[in-house]
């Protein structure tokens, strides 16, 4: 028997542990759940509701980066970069239920049970194939093939 560890077992059992580990917190619609620049020292995740990403210039202008659903980490950049701060804003797009850990406590569990990085790390790849497919496409596509793209990403998510 082989002593990988499968990422494809039943994510359940693990984050039921990983919740049960979490402050939970409900945040109404529209209200900021995280602001850029605030010290970077804890993870959440989505248990039910939707977040806006948004990240902001230094004229006020915003882009949102991500939309974001009830299954989904947000906050582990810092995590794994070691920043001190946030680079973006995470706001409620719905009403929201949301559970935060420290990173501290995160590592200790995650040195428990090391499968929970396997769902964060999935996540991170996923994020990161979208914004090279996003890249790709403003550098190949014409502004139609854009905007079908972006309708196309907006209906899935």
């Amino acid at each position: 028997m082989s002593t990988i560890l499968k990422p494809v077992e039943s994510k359940t059992k693990h984050l039921d542990f990983f919740l049960s580990q979490c402050h939970r917190r409900k945040y109404p619609s529209k209200s900021t759940i995280i602001y850029a620049g605030d010290k970077s020292d804890s993870l959440f995740y989505i248990i039910k509701g939707s977040v806006t990403v948004i990240i902001e210039d230094d004229d006020g202008r915003e882009m949102i980066m991500a939309y974001l659903n009830t299954g989904d980490f947000f906050g582990e950049m810092g995590l794994f970069d070691n920043m001190d701060s946030r680079s973006a804003w995470v706001k409620a797009k719905s009403e929201c239920e949301v559970a935060e850990i420290s990173y501290s406590k995160f590592r200790e569990i995650s040195s428990q049970d090391p499968r929970i990085l396997y769902f964060i790390g999935e996540q991170m790849a996923s994020r990161l194939r979208q914004t090279t497919r996003k890249v790709g496409d403003l550098a190949f596509l014409d502004v139609t093939g854009r905007v079908a793209r972006t309708l196309l990403d907006l209906c899935k998510e």
